[in-house]
């Protein structure tokens, strides 16, 4: 079985298989929109509810959520909450910087790999390491100052 290890220090996902070998690693980030009930993913393991294969949503890599969906987990009291790229061509903070309502966004290039493996080897957990409400405050102030209000985010 495979899991993904996000690291919001250094901005990375990585892609583990069952045998315990890094198959990628990609730029990722948990950057909140301000309006977000949840403010930052806490560290921690939490299992995945799509195993094998992202929720769907319309293909769009410019869309909230990219190419391929999203790979939800779940995180206590916050439904919906996943993995997912999108907003690739946003005028401010374009792709896995973009902020999401609470989800990690990483690249289209990501999901497909991931999407390509756990069709084959499926994801059981994802493992959040040095991830704050600082961290997350940061991005939201950044881009809150460079784009227009009211505006939504996915």
């Amino acid at each position: 079985m495979s899991s993904l290890k996000f690291d919001g220090a250094c901005h990375s996902l990585q892609l583990i298989d069952q045998q315990g070998n890094l198959v990628g690693d990609w730029v990722a980030y948990n950057n909140v929109d301000i309006s977000a009930k949840l403010r930052f993913i806490p560290n921690g393991t939490y299992s995945f509810i799509d195993t094998q294969r992202p929720y769907p949503h319309k293909p769009d890599p410019n869309g909230p959520y990219g190419s391929y969906g999203i790979l939800r987990f779940n995180v206590p009291h916050h439904a919906g909450i996943g993995v997912h790229s999108g907003r690739s061509a946003s005028k401010r903070l374009p792709g896995p910087q973009h902020p999401t309502m609470g989800c990690i966004r990483t690249s289209d290039q990501a999901m497909h790999a991931i999407s390509e493996l756990i069709a084959e080897d499926p994801l059981t957990s994802i493992q959040i390491n040095n991830n704050s409400d600082y961290r997350s405050i940061q991005a939201t102030a950044l881009f809150s100052t460079t784009t227009m209000k009211g505006l939504a985010w996915a």
